[in-house]
């Protein structure tokens, strides 16, 4: 199967829960992907970042599809209140997922 050379890189960042439901609506819809494990961000929670080969054309349709697949969500984190003798942790809402996209344009693109 020969496929046109990419414009443009799409690289997703999405939480570890999401990552399956992304895989298979990017497989749906067609999308040539690469899935990598990745660690990141404040809460330093599992991440799995997409990179996805796109043409101008598609990055809505893209855009879409990763917001439909990877939702926000409120979590709790135990942020201490050090106003008193010993700090106390008290639960704190915070929200996280979604999708971090970032678009790359492609110079040059082998296969090998």
């Amino acid at each position: 199967m020969e496929h046109q050379n990419p414009e443009s890189l799409m690289i997703a960042v999405v939480q570890s829960q999401d990552a399956d439901l992304v895989d298979r609506t990017l497989t749906d819809q067609g999308f040539i992907f690469v899935r990598l494990p990745s660690t990141g961000g404040f809460l330093r929670d599992r991440n799995v970042t997409f990179m996805i080969a796109s043409e101008p054309e598609k990055a809505e349709d893209l855009k879409e599809t990763l917001l439909s697949a990877a939702k926000k969500r409120i979590t709790y984190i135990a942020a201490p209140i050090e106003s008193g003798p010993l700090p106390i942790p008290i639960p704190t809402e915070t929200v996280v997922g979604g999708v971090s996209l970032f678009a790359l344009p492609v110079e040059h693109f082998e296969e090998f």
